[in-house]
């Protein structure tokens, strides 16, 4: 919810903020039921780990909002959310796991972009740096995951394909939105 009172430049770095603890409390919703789906021990055992990582990144991005005096807000259309209407509703597993792909790998490339940025916050610059291993982990399984799914059905490779097209229709949404309220990618200050 973007008030018109306040200074647009206030706005740009809690509006960013805000987006990345949504995707991650999206996401803990997501892997939540995708264990339920997982039809492996070491993919019910990835998805626990992967869980638990989103709950906590989500509380790095409220503690970091609320130690820089910013306000936690809904956002009404996430990334995920614009990524699954792009996508259709996921039906099976291998099509969660391809959605769940994408944007973790969409993740990891806002928060190493953002933390390219030279003049951010401290406590930004490590709440980022503290999320992108655990975000990488999250790209690198749930790839291996796939490829070995596609080796015994080609068909999981035309679903990546076409989660990888959902993921730039949200990016280009997203970035419409951020022109329109004046955030720039990454830049916080």
């Amino acid at each position: 919810m973007i008030t018109h009172d306040i200074p647009q430049d206030e706005l740009e770095p809690m509006w960013l903020l805000n987006q990345y603890r949504a995707a991650e409390v999206h996401g803990a919703g997501v892997i939540l039921r995708l264990s339920r789906l997982a039809d492996s021990l070491q993919l019910r055992n990835d998805l626990s780990r992967h869980l638990r990582d989103e709950a906590v990144h989500a509380w790095l991005w409220t503690k970091a909002i609320n130690d820089l005096g910013g306000d936690i807000v809904e956002v009404d259309e996430p990334y995920q959310t614009r990524l699954a209407s792009h996508f259709g509703i996921p039906r099976t597993l291998d099509e969660m796991l391809a959605l769940t792909w994408v944007s973790e790998r969409r993740g990891v490339e806002q928060y190493v972009e953002h933390l390219d940025v030279r003049e951010i916050p401290s406590v930004i610059r490590r709440t980022l740096r503290g999320i992108i291993k655990d975000e990488n982990w999250h790209v690198s399984y749930i790839q291996e995951e796939l490829e070995r799914r596609a080796l015994a059905d080609r068909k999981v490779q035309d679903i990546m394909d076409r989660a990888l097209v959902a993921d730039q229709r949200a990016v280009e949404e997203l970035k419409a939105e951020e022109a329109a309220v004046g955030a720039q990618p990454g830049r916080v200050t």
